[in-house]
């Protein structure tokens, strides 16, 4: 495998992609109604009873918004503006907040990698140890017990598990829980997000982890390390590193979908100043910088997981041609 050719290769595939994405939201943004500039004018058309008065008013806003915001150039202009800026990594500052994209970014990115990071270990783990031991023990109850918590788990939305641990009452008060989370922050801005995140994610790691694993459980190379009077754990390793290729494959790429969903529900249920609540937020703003920022942002990520799986293919399986 050559690893220049596969670099090259993905980062050829992402700068296409980035085009295209950039391309789409940039046009969505900018042949759609502005709903930003809609509510403000609405506001002051209600300020103002006089009509002649509160055209003038319009008027005035508006050539201002759009001056602020340069959409007062053609959009030819714009477009190859925003693309050289995204291009050079020159995001510019947040239309809302006035702060500096690529640093907002970084700081909302590292909030969500704080509670996604440990769901993926969780998740990932306890996925593979329940599907392995599912299939290593076929029949059992206690294997099928363990996939069918896990099926379970994946199928509560995360949104109303969150929504029934906010509404929960204690003692004779009608509070909610607020006051219990300013004494246990680290339950609610940590641990919660981290235990429903990877609760979307266990499912599915169960399901491929017993699949794959039974294909490998009745093989004649599994029997005859059995034969050998190999212990439970050592027949588990064989089955793990023969299943682990396709293992990988749903662990860079079909998370991804999962995870994106996840993040933003969980981060606007729990108030996570992280990335996917910043994106609604642009959206709800019209925040473009922010919004094209984050999405190279997530471009990035995407081909460096690819990057990764690719890489992991040869290391699990140098016989695996990835180029």
């Amino acid at each position: 495998m050559n690893v220049l050719r596969i670099l090259a290769k993905r980062v050829a595939m992402g700068v296409v992609v980035a085009w295209t994405v950039l391309t789409t939201v940039f046009l969505l943004f900018s042949l759609t109604d502005d709903w930003v500039l809609d509510g403000q004018e609405g506001l002051l058309r209600f300020a103002h009873r006089d009509g002649a008065q509160a055209e003038a008013a319009v008027e005035e806003m508006t050539q201002q918004y759009l001056a602020s915001r340069g959409l007062d150039r053609p959009i030819a202009e714009q477009y190859v503006d925003w693309m050289g800026n995204m291009a050079t990594l020159d995001w510019g500052y947040s239309l809302s907040t006035g702060e500096a994209v690529a640093p907002l970014l970084l700081r909302a990115t590292g909030r969500t990698l704080a509670y996604v990071l440990p769901a993926l270990v969780v998740a990932f783990g306890a996925g593979l140890s329940i599907g392995l031991y599912a299939a290593m023990n076929r029949g059992s109850w206690t294997g099928r017990f363990g996939v069918g918590i896990a099926y379970l788990l994946f199928a509560v939305p995360g949104f109303w598990v969150g929504g029934m641990v906010f509404s929960l009452q204690w003692g004779d008060h009608i509070d909610r829980i607020d006051p219990v989370i300013a004494y246990s922050p680290l339950l609610y801005e940590q641990l919660l997000p981290v235990v429903l995140t990877a609760t979307v994610l266990l499912g599915g790691y169960v399901s491929y982890a017993r699949a794959h694993s039974l294909e490998y459980v009745p093989a004649t190379f599994i029997t005859l390390v059995e034969a050998k009077g190999a212990t439970r754990v050592r027949v588990a390793k064989h089955v793990v590193r023969n299943a682990a290729i396709p293992f990988f494959s749903m662990l860079f790429t079909e998370a991804v979908g999962l995870l994106v969903l996840a993040v933003f529900v969980i981060e606007v249920l729990f108030g996570i100043e992280g990335f996917g609540l910043l994106l609604l937020e642009a959206v709800n703003a019209r925040d473009v910088p922010v919004l094209l920022g984050g999405t190279v942002f997530v471009i990035v990520f995407g081909v460096l997981g690819n990057i990764v799986q690719d890489v992991s293919y040869a290391v699990l399986d140098p016989k695996v041609n990835a180029v």
